[in-house]
């Protein structure tokens, strides 16, 4: 045997047996970990929110809405129902057809209101520093989900006609925590609308505030020395 390979066993066997020795060491320390529980949840949430649908050929569509929202977990959520009203203001291109070129109202498709369902997940939580004073907590969550659209037609007659179109909702959102109980969140849309004579595609960008609660005390677990800290703090 040669004296490499004899030296190379001996450092081997004081390896292996320092190496126990060590993981002891290392459990033996208290673990600090980077990732903490999320401290803004709550069961329930209602949403006021407006809107603008930026890609409607003819309209300028502000959607006012509200909405409820029943959060699972930290991750998943269902928004039961959001349903929205929609303020419509003419644009250039529709005033210019119908006086310049004669087209009758019925030729324009006015959405009048909606009301879709989503799925909610959340799988990015994180914190921002405002001047070095304040946390700021915020989330980003993704979410799809079923609904309806509601369309009339105005006639030069005085008639008016009206559909109720499927429609497909998906985005993503952006939520900042202002408070335990208050949020204020950012959302991007797509909203697919399976008319009878095509289907409509739109992109909605909005901005809500949300009011979180819950009904019963969520059951959390506390850190006995921080609860501690938090009492001294208090009493000063």
């Amino acid at each position: 045997m040669s004296k490499r390979v004899l030296v190379a066993l001996v450092l081997g066997m004081l390896l292996l047996g320092v190496q126990p020795g060590w993981c002891d060491l290392q459990n033996s320390e208290e673990q600090v970990f980077a990732v903490q529980n999320r401290v803004f949840h709550r069961n329930h949430e209602i949403d006021l929110s407006v809107g603008y649908i930026a890609d409607d050929d003819f309209f300028h569509v502000y959607p006012v809405g509200v909405g409820y929202t029943f959060h699972f977990t930290d991750h998943f959520a269902w928004e039961v129902c959001r349903a929205q009203y929609m303020f419509n203001v003419d644009k250039d291109l529709k005033e210019s057809l119908q006086n310049d070129f004669g087209v009758q109202p019925e030729q324009f498709a006015e959405q009048k209101y909606m009301l879709h369902s989503h799925l909610v997940y959340s799988p990015l939580y994180g914190k921002h520093a405002f001047m070095n004073r304040s946390i700021i907590n915020n989330e980003i969550y993704f979410f799809a989900g079923p609904g309806t659209v509601h369309y009339e037609w105005d006639y030069s007659t005085g008639e008016s006609r009206s559909e109720d179109a499927f429609s497909l909702s998906f985005g993503v959102g952006l939520k900042y925590f202002l408070s335990k109980k208050t949020c204020l969140n950012f959302e991007i849309r797509d909203l697919v609308n399976m008319r009878e004579d095509d289907t409509e595609n739109n992109i909605y960008f909005g901005v809500g505030v949300g009011f979180r609660f819950n009904l019963a005390p969520r059951k959390v677990e506390e850190d006995p020395t921080m609860k501690k800290l938090d009492k001294i703090l208090q009493e000063e």
